[in-house]
């Protein structure tokens, strides 16, 4: 019903209606604000230790007086032992850059997806222990000139 034919009572009923349900709506954020609370907490004390620093609090200050990481003076671990063997997991090496190696596994005028090109070059012998490595994938072939964009992922190769 249009607002100019409703007569002054039944208009001020409609208001209370919606103001009625807008306490409502209020009271429900303000219980399920603080079941975020708590749970942020809880976070908060499994991941610093106890130490809790709540939304748009800066960080502590530093000995310098600038706000951010503490300088500790020592150096990033280099992954060697006091020997000077290397520890750990070791970075895959290959003869050829990622792009390059997109280039060898996708043939001429081919339309490929992320997904394809990736297993396509792991295929040919890339190596990568990268989670990420579809995403990788996935960007050098919206940055590679040799690759056209045909539509959401997929990729023509043109030269």
């Amino acid at each position: 019903m249009a607002v100019r034919k409703m007569s002054t009572s039944a208009l001020k009923a409609e208001i209370a209606r919606r103001e009625k349900g807008a306490g409502k709506l209020r009271r429900e954020r303000d219980k399920v604000a603080a079941q975020l609370d708590k749970i942020d907490a809880k976070l908060a004390e499994l991941e610093d230790g106890g130490a809790r620093r709540g939304p748009g609090r800066p960080k502590k200050a530093t000995t310098n007086g600038r706000r951010g990481k503490k300088k500790t003076g020592r150096r990033k671990a280099t992954g060697r032992k006091a020997t000077g063997k290397k520890t750990g997991r070791r970075r895959a090496k290959n003869d050829m850059s990622l792009a390059e190696a997109i280039v060898q596994a996708v043939e001429k005028g081919a339309v490929v997806s992320p997904k394809e090109a990736s297993a396509l070059v792991k295929a040919n012998g890339y190596k990568s222990s990268s989670p990420n490595f579809g995403m990788m994938v996935a960007n050098s072939l919206a940055k590679d000139k040799r690759f056209k964009r045909k539509g959401r992922g997929e990729y023509e190769r043109v030269k």
